[in-house]
């Protein structure tokens, strides 16, 4: 009886296995996996599979961020596996903001037979493409149906990556006799399928014909993935670079990064009145020629600034969904940035296309490289904003921005301005630096980072204070070599406690920076909520909790600092910062008001 009950078992469950088997083909190195009984044959098949090292996550939620970190910081695909039910829709909001960051997540929802579904069963919903408008594939994987999970991976991992879904109904019995039994089905070696998209000489060719002919030119990248060679090449080129502190564009000799700042004093709501050289200002800055590449960017004023003062061409140069935040987007160039500088540079030593050959006009754009392009070196790196006028306009504006910033946090008292730099001016070399929603990140981005080795991550796809604790634990336990630091406000923090049960060591190269100025005091400081009677009752929900139980629980370090003297280098595990959400509130409306001297004359 036993025999017949095992091979009823493995005849069940085998294409589980096989699918396991394939996800290893495709690089899956690790899965992230939620306890459950409907998913036994996955939850086996990975905890067997040599190759691939399973981390439990007891809630789907957390789960589903733990994962999403895993695969931002290793840039593999990472499986996520549930239960079926209600556990399936507690991925969501990892999916979601996987699906606008273009993470590879896999994954896999068990699911009961389908003659179950709507008939009062048990952990039983309506699971089919239960994510389809944030994913790029759904599909239903069972034993008639095996040919979609090589479909469903080459998906996830091609033209633009992203998360895919498996809903697998699985049907008893599903648990072995003997995990001797399990076995994985040998498979030749599967080829991932991948689109070959080039840049064409017309467009390389029409590109150096808009910059002959732009005087105001900005490269611009939204949030991006730390990338040393793309920062390498943008050093090269004598054009204005505007990044976000989530661009990694740090490294970049004069980055416009005051651009939140900056861009308010250009838009005609904060201008103060009869200002003729405010008005001239943004007249001045008003580009071209925009280049972006990368995903969203945190300034608000910048995104204003460019819809009301559009560029005459903009080109967005990426895979995968393209955005138009500036609603003046004309054309997508289908490439990594790499790829397109790389093309443009051995274009030179290319047969031009017979339809734009043309002595004359070759000759200048020869000379339009020579100009733009500047292999500079140690000796020649203060030529770059000399040469550039539009640049050079635009730094001298961030400086008397920052001169404005720093008297205003000089005089200031302690607040979370100067706890954020004062941790980022002490974080490692080399470490990785977190961001969680709301004010850390704004506030980063006023302090501005400097180390170009320091990596910055945030999940800004929907810019939700949901799974923020999770995400940063998924990058350590995937990078456990490098430091890594996360600053969170409190709510987000509280909001996802979860994030510290492991079924798993928690990584001790974590540092988790909490600001905690008990409450949600961004609403005061944005103009909707700050005006409404009920701002206490219903946004900046009040609290007096603290973190020093939920760090004794989780068998964390825990530390406090009230000053600044108190905040000291990087330690694992917990430090709060108490700050004062009456003094957070002025010192930002103070920095964010006052309005520049342009030094027109």
């Amino acid at each position: 009886m036993g025999d017949y009950v095992n091979s009823v078992v493995l005849k069940n469950t085998q294409h589980i296995y096989d699918l396991v088997m394939l996800c290893a083909e495709f690089g899956v190195e690790k899965a992230v996996v939620c306890p459950g009984s409907r998913c036994a044959p996955l939850l086996i098949g990975f905890g067997m599979h040599p190759d691939i090292e399973t981390i439990s996550v007891t809630d789907e939620r957390s789960a589903g961020f733990v994962g999403l970190g895993l695969a931002q910081q290793s840039g593999k695909p990472v499986v996520l596996v549930c239960t079926s039910g209600t556990a399936a829709q507690n991925f969501a909001p990892a999916v979601t903001e996987a699906f606008y960051q273009q993470v590879p997540l896999i994954i896999l929802t068990a699911d009961r037979p389908s003659e179950w579904i709507d008939q009062w069963d048990g952990q039983t919903i309506r699971q089919n493409n239960l994510y389809v408008d944030h994913v790029k594939g759904s599909f239903v994987y069972d034993k008639e149906n095996t040919d979609v999970s090589e479909i469903a991976l080459n998906m996830a991992l091609d033209g633009g990556q992203g998360p895919v879904h498996l809903n697998i109904p699985i049907v008893e019995p599903f648990y072995p006799k003997s995990l001797e039994d399990i076995s994985f089905t040998p498979e030749t070696q599967r080829t991932q399928r991948k689109t070959i998209k080039s840049v064409s000489e017309e467009n390389i060719y029409e590109f150096e014909s808009i910059l002959e002919s732009s005087e105001k030119v900005i490269v611009l990248g939204g949030q991006m993935e730390p990338n040393p060679k793309l920062v390498e090449w943008l050093n090269k080129l004598d054009v204005t670079v505007v990044g976000d502190i989530i661009s990694n564009l740090h490294g970049v000799d004069g980055v416009i990064y005051s651009s939140d700042l900056l861009f308010k004093n250009c838009l005609a709501t904060s201008l103060p009145a009869g200002t003729a050289k405010s008005t001239k200002f943004t007249k001045d800055l008003k580009p071209d020629f925009l280049m972006t590449f990368g995903r969203s960017v945190i300034s608000k004023n910048l995104k204003l600034f460019l819809r009301k003062n559009k560029p005459k061409i903009h080109w967005h140069i990426g895979e995968g969904m393209v955005g138009d935040p500036f609603q003046s987007l004309s054309r997508i160039i289908e490439v990594e940035p790499i790829e397109f500088f790389n093309k443009w540079v051995n274009g030179l030593n290319t047969e031009t296309p017979k339809q734009v050959r043309d002595a004359s006009t070759q000759s200048t754009q020869r000379k339009n490289i020579i100009a733009i392009l500047r292999l500079r070196s140690e000796q020649e790196k203060d030529t770059k904003s000399k040469k550039n006028k539009y640049l050079t306009l635009l730094l001298d504006a961030q400086k008397k921005v920052d001169a404005k910033y720093h008297s205003i946090l000089g005089k200031s008292e302690f607040n979370y301005f100067s706890a954020v730099k004062k941790v980022i001016q002490g974080l490692p070399k080399n470490s990785v630096l977190h961001l969680g929603n709301s004010m850390p990140v704004r506030i980063a981005n006023f302090v501005r980072l400097k180390d170009s080795t320091i990596d910055v991550w945030s999940n800004r796809g929907t810019s939700g204070i949901d799974g923020v604790v999770s995400t940063a634990v998924g990058h350590a336990l995937a990078e456990p070599n490098r430091k890594h630091t996360l600053i969170i406000g409190d709510l987000s923090f509280f909001y996802d406690r979860n994030g510290l049960w492991l079924n798993h060591e928690f990584p001790t190269n974590l540092q988790i920076i909490i600001l905690n100025d008990s409450g949600g005091g961004i609403f005061n400081m944005i103009p909707g909520p700050s005006a409404q009677g009920e701002i206490t009752k219903l946004f900046t929900t009040p609290h007096n909790r603290r973190a020093v139980l939920t760090a004794q629980e989780f068998g964390l370090d825990y530390r406090s600092a009230s000053s600044l003297e108190e905040i000291t280098g990087w330690h694992s595990g917990i430090l709060e910062i108490f700050t004062d959400m009456k003094t957070n509130t002025e010192t930002f409306k103070n920095l964010t008001t006052e309005t520049p001297d342009h030094g027109e004359k």
